[in-house]
């Protein structure tokens, strides 16, 4: 058996996302002249996966066993959504595409999906549905005349 190298040890003893963890395992594993079966059974992984991330390991060392995807990145950024939020509760009537074409104005971004904008109403305690402030035919002196009407009856 072989010494596992310092930066593999404390790669593997620090707390890390399960396919990192199943790589760190597999390349010490592989120092240690396991058979490359016996590795494929206890990780459930291809002899090409362990050749692949050993390598990878010799190469550049621990960083070779991270994960490179670091997701995508979102359109607008905290503070332009936080000003998008701001504006929508300054409005004082809605629309998906008053939403659309300010964002698209102020800030250059359109988005493909409507579920965007729909997360934006959202956050701003806005149902994305409600067009309008109040009902534009609302008038509360019929409103009261009908209540009275009915009442008296």
């Amino acid at each position: 058996m072989h010494a596992i190298p310092d930066d593999l040890h404390a790669f593997l003893t620090e707390h890390r996302d399960s396919r990192e963890y199943r790589r760190a395992l597999a390349v010490k594993l592989a120092l240690q002249d396991y058979p490359y079966a016996t590795i494929c059974a206890m990780l459930d992984v291809t002899p090409g996966f362990i050749a692949q991330v050993k390598a990878a390991y010799e190469t550049t060392g621990v960083d070779g066993l991270r994960l490179k995807y670091q997701g995508a990145q979102p359109f607008l950024t905290s503070e332009q959504r936080q000003a998008v939020i701001a504006w929508l509760k300054a409005e004082q009537t809605w629309s998906l595409e008053q939403l659309r074409s300010h964002i698209e104005t102020t800030y250059a971004v359109v988005y493909k999906s409507k579920q965007s904008y729909y997360e934006l109403f959202a956050q701003a305690g806005i149902t994305y549905k409600r067009s309008q402030a109040r009902n534009p035919r609302h008038d509360s002196e019929q409103v009261a005349a009908k209540k009275k009407l009915f009442s008296n009856s």
